[in-house]
């Protein structure tokens, strides 16, 4: 293929990886149904008022308060539906792949390396999961590929536009997540310790451009003061413990799913084991590190030089929060690692983009790719690989009517289903009840009736999602059943208390 060819068909590849993107993310928004955090945002974040909006972040949440802003204003226009409020994270995600693509061309990597990083973007499982997700990851995932972009932008150039796009971008994206600083904080420091040119021509070996110098560190520093503005609001919500759930799990599975996110083998869940997909772990495993070997021993000094800025990143974006953890401020799990994989997905395309590796790159590539594909399919198609249709459970339920209290577990099930019930948490010290609905665990429903008044009766019981059961009792008449009784978390597992919802 000639040079003049090659430059035209270019912009169509990237063009049918952000249609292929498009229709991957927009294509199934609305298949699954509102999971617990996205429900937050929903029914504790977004209020009429934005001030109230802002106002529960400190408390509510456990990252900063842009994404939360923006889905504000995105539901004025939208709705808070799954298809009307997913779809900012859809636009994002699916803007995402173009803007790897950049990211790679300016460390500068070949355009076919370039276009492979964007390809693995387009297909992820896990990059798709939260471009379908009422929560900040798409967006933090957009917002640090811009600032990657404009880092190798800068660090090529030194120019003031550079430098002040790559400030604004930072800065978002630490607005956005705490876990952009795992990438940006490494960009500052290569921005000052990595100087190739400075804005008026190349520098000489050995020699200094101070005004470029102050440049660069006046740009660190607006995204440092970024940092400590935040910092007030992320101690008040460490004091609130909402992301504690995470240093009580093993460190090894966290790897494990972090590993597997990365390899196109995992969905966004991060509670328990890993759900294995029709292909095996070790097979993108595999591929990711024959990427690695492709570029250590078939690339060129360019590639090998942009695939270990890369490289550099995303190692330190993983290596301080182990640091960090190992300290005892351990946040660390594949979700909160998001922005940090866009740096690792464009040393991937680095590495399966290598000039001398010919057709076996791209090869290579093509499987590894395909192994993301087949996981995303199977997501679409596999109720144990997707969020548990709570949409469902709410459905064989509705309408809530007086006199009726679901009972069902705290932090995985209850602000859905408060969301999808349109219902309240019950209040005071007994309720006036005919009938009782358990939405739990199976091996706690056989045991129920046990817990329950004598006049209650069990007339229904049937899964209504892969993990969860529904049990209805009911009473003949009207019951004064206290409300700390039903409380009780062995009615339905998943803890030592249940939340009990009502009628509005």
């Amino acid at each position: 293929m000639t040079r003049g060819r090659d430059w035209k068909s270019l912009p169509w590849v990237l063009v049918g990886l952000l249609v292929l993107g498009a229709v991957l993310r927009f294509g199934t928004l609305g298949l699954q149904s509102y999971r617990y955090d996205e429900a937050v945002t929903v029914v504790r974040v977004i209020h009429p008022s934005l001030f109230d909006t802002l106002a529960a972040v400190p408390r509510s949440e456990s990252t900063p308060p842009l994404y939360y802003a923006l889905a504000w204003l995105w539901s004025r226009a939208f709705g808070t539906s799954e298809v009307g409020l997913r779809s900012l994270s859809a636009l994002a995600g699916t803007a995402s792949i173009a803007v790897v693509y950049l990211s790679a061309r300016a460390l500068p990597l070949p355009r076919r390396g370039s276009l492979i990083a964007a390809a693995i973007v387009a297909v992820s499982p896990v990059l798709i999961w939260f471009s379908q997700d009422a929560r900040a990851y798409a967006l933090v995932f957009l917002l640090t590929a811009l600032s990657f972009w404009l880092f190798a932008r800068a660090r090529q150039s030194g120019s003031r536009q550079d430098l002040g796009w790559w400030v604004a971008t930072s800065s978002l994206a630490l607005l956005t997540h705490y876990f952009a600083a795992f990438v940006v904080v490494p960009e500052a420091a290569l921005l000052l310790l990595g100087h190739q040119y400075p804005a008026d021509g190349p520098i000489r070996q050995g020699s200094l451009d101070v005004p470029a110098r102050r440049r660069e560190l006046l740009a660190v520093g607006v995204v440092v003061a970024t940092g400590v503005l935040l910092m007030p609001i992320a101690l008040r919500q460490a004091e609130n413990a909402h992301a504690g759930w995470i240093a009580e799990q093993p460190l090894g599975q966290r790897l494990e799913r972090a590993a597997a996110k990365l390899a196109g083998n995992d969905n966004g869940d991060e509670h328990g084991k890993r759900q294995p997909g029709p292909i095996p772990l070790g097979i993108p495993l595999a591929l990711a590190l024959a990427a690695l070997v492709l570029l250590l021993a078939r690339g060129d000094p360019d590639e090998r030089r942009g695939g270990a800025l890369a490289g550099a990143v995303g190692a330190v974006g993983v290596g301080l929060p182990l640091l960090i953890g190992a300290f005892g401020v351990d946040y660390l799990d594949g979700r909160n690692l998001i922005p940090v994989l866009v740096p690792l997905v464009v040393l991937l395309g680095a590495g399966f983009g290598v000039r001398r590796a010919g057709r076996l790159g791209l090869a290579l590539a093509a499987a590894f790719c395909l192994c993301s594909l087949v996981f995303t399919i199977e997501i679409d198609r596999l109720p144990r690989l997707q969020r548990e249709d709570l949409r469902n459970a709410a459905h064989e339920i509705e309408p809530l009517r007086p006199g009726t209290a679901v009972v069902t577990i705290r932090y995985a099930i209850n602000q859905p289903l408060r969301y999808y019930l349109g219902g309240r948490f019950a209040g005071g010290e007994r309720l006036a009840l005919r009938e009782i609905d358990l939405i739990g665990s199976a091996s706690a429903e056989r045991s129920a009736h046990r817990l329950l008044p004598a006049a209650f009766h069990r007339v229904e019981s049937k899964p209504v999602s892969y993990d969860f059961t529904l049990a209805r009792f009911r009473a003949a008449r009207t019951v004064n059943v206290p409300l700390r009784l039903l409380e009780r978390g062995a009615l339905v597992g998943g803890g030592p208390r249940a939340s009990v919802l009502v009628a509005p």
